[in-house]
């Protein structure tokens, strides 16, 4: 029997460990880079490599041959310094566009954001009507529908809360910095190795046409969690401001949970203290 095959569309931080999991599985994986200094490492880690740009138009060699996959998964990140939010957009966009024009790409898995979701949701689930409230969420939510009615590929998307893990230490994140709004505010974060285990789990048990919140179960306040992580780091807590008000945005996974029978590695921010 042939390997599935899927092809991971920005095999980095996020999409090298997933490749990792699904080779030792069994998966035929192909994976993308822009840097050509990252081919041959993806290669010796036997991922078939391909340099791909998206600028925002996709373009690279052997592209053809990348979309000559089952599944599709795209964890291209939304660079937060984009003058132009949309920019983002019509990056995924080309690279939907050449989902559609493959013969054999019938499934995409697609990384969004839980800051999706307005401030100001006390309970963030999954079928909750709701309005982005930045240009930023705007562009996710337009992403998403736009993948979930597509006509040529079934798609799922995975809205990731706060990223963590690896070289990306919480104690980092806020150390020094004085006057921080929101000290009361709870945390919503994920660890590295449960978003991995969440698209891993999707892949396996080929579910579709979903959307899955991928964030831990506790949701410490940030004046606790990150003046924990600064100290534990030997770094400057940082200093927030005293506030009697705050907004309320508690991310739920209980979906992931039902749906997929997952367990998180990480359900405790304050674990990886």
């Amino acid at each position: 029997m042939t390997p599935r095959a899927v092809s991971i569309i920005g095999c980095g931080w996020l999409g090298f460990p997933l490749a990792e999991v699904l080779l030792k599985e069994g998966f035929k994986v192909k994976g993308s880079t822009t840097r050509s200094e990252k081919v041959p490492v993806l290669q010796k880690a036997g991922i078939f490599s391909f340099r791909l740009q998206g600028d925002p138009e996709l373009e690279g060699e052997g592209i053809d041959d990348f979309f000559n996959a089952d599944t599709v998964v795209v964890t291209v990140p939304f660079r937060r310094g984009l003058p132009d939010p949309r920019f983002y957009q019509r990056q995924i966009h080309s690279i939907v566009k050449r989902c559609e024009e493959s013969p054999q790409v019938g499934f995409v898995i697609v990384t969004s954001s839980t800051s999706v979701y307005p401030a100001h949701i006390p309970l963030a689930v999954e079928a909750v009507d709701f309005q982005p409230d930045h240009p930023r969420a705007r562009v996710l939510y337009d992403i998403e529908r736009d993948l979930l009615t597509n006509k040529s590929f079934e798609a799922t998307v995975v809205r990731c809360a706060g990223l963590y893990g690896g070289e990306r230490k919480i104690g980092r994140f806020l150390a020094g910095q004085e006057n921080l709004a929101g000290g009361m505010q709870p945390v919503n974060l994920i660890h590295r190795d449960d978003v991995v285990g969440i698209i891993a789990e999707i892949i396996r048990q080929d579910v579709r046409g979903e959307i899955f919140n991928a964030c831990s179960d506790r949701h410490p306040a940030r004046r606790e969690l990150y003046t924990a992580a600064a100290r534990a780091m030997g770094l400057q807590p940082p200093g927030f401001a005293d506030e009697t008000e705050t907004l309320t945005k508690i991310v739920s996974n209980e979906k992931v949970k039902a749906r997929l029978g997952y367990h998180f590695l990480h359900p405790d921010p304050m674990g990886d203290v």
